[in-house]
């Protein structure tokens, strides 16, 4: 069975969330910052959600080189969700089926689980709204090294 209770925060989230535990970083691996290359094989649009979503996160420091199986996952999915979008709207969310009936368009699974699969990675890469709305900058602390001196 694996370990219980929320995933632990990297350094660089809990960082810009701040720290008002002021609970000490358990020593997880850091990742320098910075931004990966995308790979060839994206196509056209998960290579324009690749630069936008890979500037916003790199701009923030929240992502590194290591980060690049999961941003490509991301933009592939991203990129087969808008193409079965686009499907779904050209022909309608139902067809013609067996004997003339009208049934659920055969691309209706394929849209849901893409839409599931970009919605899950971009939680994992921070950039749902609520990903955002959890983040916030901390002020600088101010760690002189004299706190509990006069005690």
């Amino acid at each position: 069975m694996g370990a219980r209770g929320p995933l632990a925060q990297s350094d660089n989230v809990r960082f810009l969330r701040g720290n008002p535990g002021h609970r000490s970083s358990t020593g997880s691996v850091k990742a320098p910052p910075g931004a990966p290359n995308p790979p060839d094989r994206l196509d056209r649009e998960a290579k324009a959600e690749w630069r936008r979503v890979v500037r916003e996160l790199d701009r923030l420091g929240l992502v590194a080189k290591v980060d690049r199986a999961v941003l490509s996952m991301y933009c592939d999915a991203w990129s087969r969700w808008t193409t079965l979008a686009k499907r779904l709207d050209a022909e309608g969310l139902v067809v013609e089926g067996y004997r003339g009936s009208l049934v659920k368009h055969p691309a209706w699974q394929l849209y849901r689980d893409a839409g599931a699969m970009v919605v899950q990675l971009a939680k994992e890469i921070g950039v749902t709204p609520a990903a955002r709305q959890r983040l916030s900058v901390a002020e600088p602390e101010d760690d002189d090294g004299a706190e509990g001196i006069l005690d």
